[in-house]
């Protein structure tokens, strides 16, 4: 599952202390340091995902049960497995019960007009977050000429293109093959969101 919004610019302060009050102790300080269009993005990204396990799990997110390891990807005790990707311009979260999953989303504009390259790109970057692996090993990333499969270190994953918006690249990368993806876009609506 995807789940993606075009990113918002402001989350009220009441949104943010409800966010930030549920997460591991270590996490809400880090947040708290992070200039507030970081922080912001990084919240939101909280609400796709608690959106996401509500529906695949049918309940709510313990925001206590994410970890957030030094070097590491952060994933959810007992699962699922979840990436989380935003642009400039929108935020994007995969979510899997079957396998680790990657995702990355990059904007496309007159910055980036090689469409092409911006799709190798994000097909770099889901393989990384799939992998748990860091940017330093993007370079050591292969892939058949159709990008379907890259290889790291031995492993492969399995990578597609997702269509969210036309402007703007965005590709998963699983561990195993998957069939069906579904895609949907999320509306903050409205509450405390700025």
């Amino acid at each position: 599952m995807v789940l993606h919004a075009a990113l918002p610019g402001h989350l009220a302060a009441g949104g943010q202390r409800r966010l930030l009050a549920g997460l591991p102790y270590g996490r809400r300080l880090e947040l708290e340091r992070r200039d507030d269009a970081a922080r912001t993005s990084s919240l939101f990204a909280l609400e796709l995902l608690a959106d996401g396990v509500a529906r695949l799990r049918g309940g709510s997110l313990d925001m206590k049960s994410l970890r957030f390891p030094d070097g590491g990807k952060p994933f959810l005790e007992g699962g699922p497995w979840f990436s989380v990707s935003h642009s400039r311009t929108r935020l994007a979260v995969a979510l899997s019960e079957r396998c680790e999953v990657g995702i990355d989303v990059e904007d496309l504009g007159p910055g980036h007009a090689d469409r092409e390259a911006l799709e190798r790109w994000t097909a770099i970057e889901a393989t990384l977050k799939a992998l748990g692996a860091g940017l330093r090993q993007a370079y050591e990333v292969r892939f058949t000429v159709d990008l379907s499969t890259a290889e790291l270190g031995g492993v492969v994953v399995h990578t597609r293109g997702i269509a969210l918006e036309s402007d703007c690249v965005a590709r998963i990368a699983t561990r195993e093959p998957v069939g069906t993806v579904v895609v949907e876009e999320r509306g903050w609506g409205t509450g405390d969101r700025g």
